[in-house]
């Protein structure tokens, strides 16, 4: 995302020194903050508001994000024609207008939303056909203007402090941008979001936006009101190009190495969403380390060196290669950020390096933006469309790769053309130990190392690379570019990378269907008896082959708490009886093994390319086809088709409604509120209702969440827990019911919940803190 510190970088000119009003410098230091705080602020707020309304999905911020990215380029676009093309006066004017519009429309909005940017609940979508649009129409009808009006402030603001006779102190309201948008996402999981209520965060908000407007008028008028000043060319203007560096490759590179940053970011954000939660703090992380990146490399120099981020950047990469090829996500998550970071630094460091001088500095920032913006339409436009799995990934990488060697490449001073004995040693023997290390620390990683020759290969490499500097590589070390020994090894590793990349991307195992949709990515493998289908990388069911292909397994077997439930609920005991289930997640249909003649099953998905595995006239799961209940589906979020049919007038038609909707490994928090449950009460038959939860999670403890909702509703609960036996996973699942006695169910042990020293919280649709809960 290419961010308000792009357009703050423009450069206020140097004027001759005159002092400002302290007043005017607190009024301009105070606007200049408030505006990058509430910039990074809105896009987590609303975000996290219209999440619910799309099923949780990832997706709801990487298109979201998109949406800002194109509407901070156009903030810098009307920033530069304004600065360009008006006077003072004018600038003011069209710019108080401006401002005044926001305004009124915030305070419109507040009459009639919760808050002015929290659209009320007749916003929600009707239909799940097409997500993406629908939230990109969310975000601009609801935060597009406003939104539109703090991206233009940065280079604004700096302008105008210029013409006031600030000079270089113009550079402190750069500093304080950055420092407002770090505080502004930092702030918000760490301190906002576990503290206050949504409904309260917008309207804070808005009162602080009010501010911002007002501060920022007065900016204007201010700076309309002051004399004429001829600035001065800066005494430490950058360089530009050298003739070398083709005016097109220029441009090329000003585009492509913030495209890759930007893109790189939304698709890591991808990855770590689906697989661990779809939480503003996953948002932020990302986005922080990418902000703090930019941030360093334009504050000065000295940050990027490369001596340092370019090892470290071949070490994460190693990492990544290993854990997606053995399939070690628990390793990717904590290795991701960190690659992300060092990419980061590389391709804004580089761009940083690429600056041209002062008069090209706008077309320069504009590129930029238009970089960003392109790099986020990618990943969140082209790439769903496009790619059956999060394949923008490895291009992400790819293209860094190349582009860290063009940069290279380009400069003749860069450690690539150094003549010097040590430096293709230091390669050869960094990578024969990453390869000793890696082998000890995963044996797969040792099997295929040794089955391709990797030892001897990276010695012969090492010995050839020696040889050519001791007999080419003899006099000065002049800066020149031209063959040097070091290129050798440099040259093999890209080699390896770009295999690594394209091997990381193939489908593991026996790859039989994949399909991606805005709800993520969902596959189909097949093994010797069964299929399993796979969300991310995370197992959403399996079934066996005929003739056991009506066996439940995975996490649903006979000995699992809901298998427990489903054969031995005091429905069944009545003569004749019948259960009626509800089940919220769809996966390959394994509960409806469970369903007997007379029975009714509904089941809630939102996915429609899973829906498409498991129905139809040659289904690839058969679990529903061969049920004798009867069964039926409905295709969208399943708490809004719930909230419709209740209004609708069908209540406590349940005796089981069953909880089970995940993305990958990613827990939907929309699901589990007070409101969510009062809508499941309601769908319960008040004498035989129980609400199974399956909660089994590799990184979130629930429990906390579902024990604060059975007591709010005075309810009993009950947390089981079955061993893994062939074909049947090990799962947790928490069964809540207002009557006690339907949980004496012979074989539903229940077990002891471990204190992690978090209390029962009641999680609702304005409040939910999950970064407690993760472990």
């Amino acid at each position: 995302m290419t961010s308000d510190t792009a357009a703050a970088v423009q450069p206020a000119p140097q004027v001759s020194a005159e002092t400002v009003p302290r007043t005017t410098t607190l009024l301009f230091a105070f606007t200049s903050f408030l505006s990058a705080f509430l910039l990074f602020q809105v896009q987590l707020i609303i975000s996290k508001h219209i999440l619910p309304w799309f099923g949780g999905s990832a997706a709801v911020w990487t298109t979201s994000l998109l949406v800002f990215q194109l509407l901070l380029l156009a903030g810098y676009v009307y920033s530069h024609v304004v600065s360009v093309r008006l006077s003072p006066i004018a600038q003011a004017r069209l710019h108080s207008l401006v401002l005044a519009l926001a305004f009124l429309l915030v305070l419109i909005l507040s009459f009639f939303w919760p808050s002015a940017i929290t659209p009320g609940p007749s916003w929600k979508p009707l239909s799940t056909d097409s997500p993406a649009a629908a939230v990109a129409a969310i975000v601009l009808l609801s935060v597009g203007l406003p939104f539109f009006v703090l991206s233009t402030t940065a280079p604004l603001l700096q302008g105008w402090f210029a013409r006031l006779g600030g000079g270089a102190r113009a550079y402190r309201l750069y500093s304080l941008s950055n420092l407002g948008s770090l505080l502004g996402l930092l702030s918000f999981p760490l301190l906002v979001e576990p503290t206050l209520h949504l409904k309260l965060q917008g309207r804070i908000w808005t009162i602080a936006f009010c501010l911002f407007a007002g501060g920022c008028v007065l900016c204007a008028w201010r700076a309309m009101r002051a004399p004429d000043r001829q600035p001065a060319e800066p005494t430490d203007s950058p360089v530009d190009c050298p003739e070398a560096c083709p005016r097109p490759l220029l441009y090329g590179l000003w585009f492509l190495l913030p495209a890759c940053a930007s893109s790189l970011l939304l698709a890591t954000t991808n990855l770590l969403c689906q697989e661990v939660i779809t939480v503003p703090l996953l948002w932020v992380l990302p986005l922080s380390l990418y902000l703090l990146s930019f941030i360093l490399c334009f504050d000065h120099p000295r940050w990027y060196q490369r001596a340092v981020f370019h090892p470290l950047f071949a070490a994460a990469l190693f990492l990544t290669f290993a854990a997606l090829a053995f399939v070690q996500f628990l390793v990717l998550t904590m290795v991701l950020p960190l690659l992300l970071f060092f990419t980061c630094m590389i391709c804004h460091g580089e761009l940083v390096r690429l600056k041209p001088g002062v008069r090209s500095l706008t077309s320069f920032y504009l590129v930029i933006s238009a970089g960003g913006a392109a790099g986020g339409i990618f990943v969140a436009v082209v790439a769903p469309h496009v790619f059956r799995s999060f394949l923008e990934f490895q291009l992400s990488l790819g293209l860094a790769i190349i582009l860290w060697l063009v940069t290279l490449l380009l400069d003749p001073d860069s450690w690539l053309f150094r003549r010097r004995l040590w430096l293709p040693l230091v390669i050869v023997v960094a990578t024969l130990l990453a390869g000793f290390g890696a082998g000890r620390w995963l044996p797969a990683i040792a099997d295929l190392l040794d089955s391709l020759r990797f030892y001897p290969v990276a010695v012969f490499i090492g010995i050839t690379a020696v040889m050519a500097a001791v007999m080419l590589e003899r006099g000065t070390d002049a800066a020149e570019r031209g063959f040097r020994s070091v290129q050798i090894p440099v040259g093999a590793l890209i080699l390896f990378a770009f295999a690594a990349l394209y091997f990381s991307s193939l489908p593991k195992g026996a790859f039989r269907w994949g399909a991606r949709s805005f709800y993520g990515v969902v596959r189909v493998f097949r093994y010797t008896h069964l299929n399993e289908l796979v969300h991310g990388q995370t197992s959403h069911g399996t079934q066996l082959d005929p003739p056991m292909e009506r066996y439940p397994t995975a996490y649903y077997g006979p000995i699992s708490g809901i298998g427990v439930l489903l054969r031995n609920h005091p429905s069944r005991n009545v003569a004749g009886g019948t259960l009626r289930m509800g089940v919220v997640g769809l996966g390959v249909g394994t509960l409806a093994a469970y369903g007997h003649h007379g029975d009714s099953i509904r089941f809630y998905e939102i996915n429609p390319d899973v829906v498409s595995l498991c129905s139809g006239e040659h289904p690839l799961f058969t679990y529903l086809r061969d049920s004798p209940a009867t069964v039926s589906l409905a295709l969208g979020d399943a708490r809004l088709s719930l909230e419709r049919e209740a209004a609708a007038g069908a209540r406590g038609r349940f005796d089981v409604l069953v909880l089970d909707a995940f993305n990958g490994d990613s827990v939907p928090v929309h699901l589990l509120t007070k409101e969510a449950f009062e809508t499941y009460w309601q769908q319960l038959d008040p004498q035989t209702g129980i609400i199974a939860v399956h909660i089994t999670s590799r990184h979130v403890d629930l429990v906390p969440v579902l024990q604060g909702a059975a007591a709010h509703f005075h309810a009993q609960y009950l947390l089981t827990w079955n061993q893994p036996q062939a074909p049947v996973y090990g799962s947790a699942w928490f069964l809540i019911t207002r009557h006690p006695e339907l949980l004496n169910i012979p074989g539903l042990q229940p077990i002891t919940v471990q204190y992690r020293g978090v209390a029962p919280r009641l999680w609702t649709d304005d409040y939910s803190d999950i970064l407690r809960l993760i472990y």
